[in-house]
């Protein structure tokens, strides 16, 4: 199962996007209608039998929205698989190899996961202090 060098390109909705940008999201599901069984799907003759392999790709390019200004990212396609449990086929991301357009309120939403944790970083260790200046631990 060779893998294109063909870059493969997606338009997903806003939500999405972000949850795939923050890695909230690692494995982009697609239906499995006729319109992505002739996307993704590659018709091959193997010892006289048609046979359907899943074509895979290096990198996905993922935008949101229209125009010349739409967010995009590049991102590392490590393997493109099918669920017949789910009838989806799983296009599973690997890094974000490329960033373009993208809107200042996601990287917020980082910045605020970071606050966080940093308040409950300090948290424990004033928890801690507490507990070293009870002198619990040294009797």
């Amino acid at each position: 199962n060779k893998k294109e060098n063909r870059v493969y390109k997606l338009s997903i909705n806003k939500d999405l996007f972000e949850n795939i940008l923050l890695k909230k999201t690692l494995i982009l599901e697609k239906v499995s209608t006729n319109y992505w069984k002739k996307e993704l799907l590659e018709p091959t003759l193997k010892d006289d039998k048609l046979i359907y392999e899943i074509k895979q790709f290096k990198k996905i390019i993922l935008t949101n929205g229209l125009g010349e200004d739409k967010p995009q990212l590049v991102i590392e396609c490590l393997k493109v698989d099918y669920s017949i449990e789910k009838n989806v086929f799983e296009l599973h991301l690997g890094k974000i190899l490329e960033q373009k357009n993208i809107l200042k309120e996601v990287e917020d939403e980082k910045d605020i996961l970071i606050k966080q944790l940093l308040n409950e970083k300090q948290e424990l260790m004033n928890v801690l202090d507490e507990i070293k200046k009870s002198g619990i631990f040294n009797k």
